[in-house]
């Protein structure tokens, strides 16, 4: 087991305010500081963009909205980590209930409690983002430089074949029975032995999360990174002023004595709050243009549990280590959808297991012998994505509907998921519409040209998602996006988004790698200009 990063324990918790209060003089709750930079949000993109930065000598102030927890407070108890390391408890609803989404909320976002998956996206992808959005420059090989140091620094690596689980052998099984090309997927850890706990935060500090690499290098080189603090607005000017709440741990008391809010003020400021907070924050702000909170990708996702006659106990072992991507590029259009396994605990799982009663129980009581596997749809094929995310009345709402080719893409990857699930020895299948009351029996010969009929109106089909991105996107022009191709946004100078919100396009893969890597670059350029951007 690694170790903690030393320079974690300058990480500013609640239980530290105490001590910051009496050192600063602090009064009436309210610390003010100022800094070269604010970064809102630890993840995948403020944790890259904060060492980067810290490292050319800039003075980084992070704060982040949710906690800092360690190892020793992971563990598998469902309701308590998903309360604690996720955004909404880990079910952000969209209005009228259309999908719930999945998003970490810690130091370390979701890279804390992320399935490791590690990928970039393919050509006709980042080959759509020059055609039609002017991004320049990120095809894999101009990227390679950074994928390349992004992975070493996370330690990615394929997945060992002693490794894969009974969960992931399904998609590779059945897929090779049916001609398809299942392929073995890297990770990011240091000394993974397969506990499957990874959505719950890694108890033995495997997995290289972003609290365990790049906020422990921002550390290093001077930078403050405070947990528990909501950024509530950010008043623009040639100094900026970002103006944070402290947040509560739903499982932990308070200490006495707290910081209630902060005032930093810095001539540059860098939201790296996600694609679902960051839009509100903006929004909320006042800040940007139509394109903050429009188009937002989410990878829609649905499941096939398949019943065996064995165990597959699918929440053993890395969750995912098998990818198929022959359905990824339709008719070539480069929208599509692509295959993986799913390690859902008995929580997530009964969620979403569209039956009640006796008929729910019966399949959680069978819950070892069931696998899970997941389609998901690169969304946009009919031009813009129909979802957003709104500021209004007080509240962020977020709101989402599959267009028609997106779900037709949808209806195909489970037709093809049910194939393979069949094809590696399935006898039951639990389909994810809403009209079935129980399993439908299958086996290998079974037909399920009917699922490509099936309604994709929303609560006919449960839809799910764990790829919130692209809601404040960037382009060449104002007209195309809300950020410019530094990731500057419009009309504001040195007001920054560097996270997964910026993708013009839906991904079609895992994001964590791609946020980073873009970060990386984004961030080191944007160093280099510290005299001009930081002289008030």
């Amino acid at each position: 087991m690694m170790g903690i990063p030393l320079h974690n324990e300058k990480i500013i918790t609640p239980k530290k305010h105490a001590q910051i209060i009496k050192d600063n003089q602090i009064k009436n709750g309210k610390w003010s500081l100022t800094a070269d930079v604010v970064v809102i949000g630890s993840g995948a993109g403020g944790a890259v963009a904060a060492a980067e930065l810290a490292k050319s000598g800039w003075k980084v102030v992070l704060i982040e909205e949710g906690g800092y927890f360690t190892p020793a407070q992971f563990n598998s108890d469902e309701f308590l980590s998903q309360s604690r390391l996720y955004r909404d408890a880990g079910f952000i609803i969209a209005e009228e209930q259309t999908i719930s989404i999945l998003q970490g909320r810690s130091i370390g976002g979701s890279t804390t409690v992320n399935w490791q998956t590690s990928l970039y996206p393919p050509e006709y992808v980042t080959s759509e983002w020059e055609n039609r959005f002017g991004w320049k420059g990120y095809s894999r090989e101009d990227m390679d430089p950074y994928i390349n140091e992004v992975h070493t620094r996370l330690g990615v690596h394929d997945v060992p074949d002693n490794l894969i689980n009974a969960n992931n052998n399904v998609l590779r099984v059945g897929g090779k029975k049916l001609g398809l090309k299942p392929l073995v997927l890297k990770n990011n850890n240091n000394g993974c032995i397969g506990l499957g706990r990874c959505g719950l935060g890694c108890p033995i500090n495997a997995k290289q999360s972003a609290f365990l690499t790049w906020i422990p290098d921002a550390i290093e080189h001077g930078a403050t990174v405070v947990s528990n603090m909501r950024a509530v607005k950010i008043k623009d000017g040639s100094v900026k002023t970002v103006i944070a709440e402290f947040t509560v741990d739903p499982y932990q008391k308070s200490p006495s004595e707290i910081i209630e809010s902060m005032e930093i003020k810095a001539p540059v400021v860098i939201v790296s709050a996600g694609a679902i907070e960051g839009p509100a924050l903006l929004q909320r702000s006042g800040i940007g243009n139509d394109w903050v909170g429009r188009n937002l990708k989410v990878h829609p996702t649905s499941t096939i549990f398949g019943k065996f006659n064995s165990d597959i106990k699918m929440f053993q072992g890395p969750p995912q280590s098998i990818v198929i991507k022959d359905g990824h590029n339709q008719n070539g259009t480069g929208y599509g959808y692509w295959l993986e396994a799913a390690p859902y605990r008995p929580t997530l799982a009964s969620s979403l297991v569209p039956f009640y009663g006796k008929q729910q129980f019966d399949v959680m009581k069978d819950y070892n012998k069931y696998n899970a596997g997941i389609v998901l749809v690169r969304d946009g094929a009919d031009g813009e994505a129909n979802a957003k995310v709104e500021w209004s009345f007080g509240r962020r709402k977020v709101y989402f509907e599959l267009t028609p080719t997106d779900g037709q893409n949808m209806l195909r990857g489970l037709k093809s998921l049910a194939e393979i699930t069949a094809a590696a020895g399935a006898t039951e299948l639990v389909f994810p519409f809403t009209r079935f009351t129980e399993p439908v029996k299958v086996d290998s010969k079974t037909n399920f040209d009917w699922v490509l009929k099936e309604s994709i109106r929303s609560g006919d089909l449960s839809v799910g998602s764990a790829h919130p991105h692209g809601s404040i996107q960037s382009a060449k022009e104002e007209t195309l996006g809300a950020v410019d191709l530094n990731l500057e946004i419009y009309g504001h100078k040195n007001i920054f988004v560097m996270d997964a919100s910026v993708y013009p396009t839906g991904l079609s893969v895992n994001p964590q790698i791609t946020t980073m890597s873009i970060v990386l670059r984004a961030s080191r350029n944007l160093a280099k200009q510290k005299e001009e951007r930081t002289k008030v």
